[in-house]
């Protein structure tokens, strides 16, 4: 399995436009077959706070049959209707297009009034993708390290973070990303979109990241891309058994 970041510019909440983008960038890219790509956070829509608008109807339908159609695992950064509301979700899809799992954002952007379009998860997820078990994130959970480590303890190999993530805060991604990744011992593989919103400017600086900080693949540019890069699942396995660090996690005080 080969990992991906395709990183794009969704269009302000205009669906079809921004579908046949994700479609045209992946016909071009052409991810091998089993391979694991990740879309960016609301990639159909933007990071808008329309939530009645971002919620489409068909759109778990639409991602799985992409990823059918090219025989890949896919993460999709949606908007799904739950109970009580509209969550922000990674939406994990397997090569025959069939949902695997399901992560709606347990830290929402305040700033930005996200708590007032969308209800939060409560816990992280992880899943089983071709045998590496998985834990999606989202954007502003990148700050919130206690969730990380929450999901490392449930079992989490590698973070696959889709994002929204300003141009005028990229640094700080790019540093609390490095230390999610060595304080968990696990990879990383973060898809950032680019462009710009009504008020916000975005770089991409999609990035990843092996198990000890170190960049295996990224982009700083603007331009819609896909970063790639082979994941050493069974480094990282050794690397854990040779420096136990989890074990001397005081859990208690993680509420474990």
């Amino acid at each position: 399995m080969r990992f991906h970041a395709l990183q794009t510019n969704p269009q302000w909440e205009r669906i079809s436009e921004n579908r046949a983008a994700i479609r045209a960038a992946l016909e071009a890219r052409r991810p091998a077959r089993g391979d694991l790509v990740i879309l960016p956070e609301l990639c159909e829509t933007g990071f808008t706070m329309r939530a009645d608008i971002a919620a489409a109807s068909d759109s778990t339908a639409w991602m799985g049959q992409l990823a059918k159609h090219h025989g890949i695992f896919l993460q999709a950064g949606i908007a799904r209707k739950v109970a009580g509301g509209t969550a922000n979700t990674a939406t994990l899809f397997a090569p025959s297009g069939e949902e695997i799992g399901c992560y709606s954002k347990v830290f929402l952007f305040t700033p930005g009034g996200e708590h007032r379009a969308y209800v939060p998860g409560d816990r992280p997820v992880v899943i089983d993708c071709g045998g590496v078990r998985i834990a999606p994130m989202i954007c502003y959970d990148l700050r919130f390290p206690e969730l990380f480590r929450h999901a490392m303890l449930a079992g989490a190999e590698l973070f696959t973070l889709s994002a929204c993530w300003p141009a005028a805060r990229l640094h700080q991604k790019r540093a609390m990303l490095i230390a999610r990744a060595i304080e968990n011992q696990a990879a990383i593989v973060a898809c950032n979109r680019t462009g710009s919103e009504p008020t916000i400017v975005y770089s991409g600086g999609s990035v990843i990241l092996d198990h000890v900080g170190a960049e295996l693949a990224s982009v700083a540019a603007e331009a819609d891309t896909m970063v790639s890069a082979d994941i050493d699942i069974a480094a990282l396995r050794a690397y854990r058994s040779s420096l136990p660090f989890a074990s001397d996690i005081r859990r208690a005080l993680l509420g474990l």
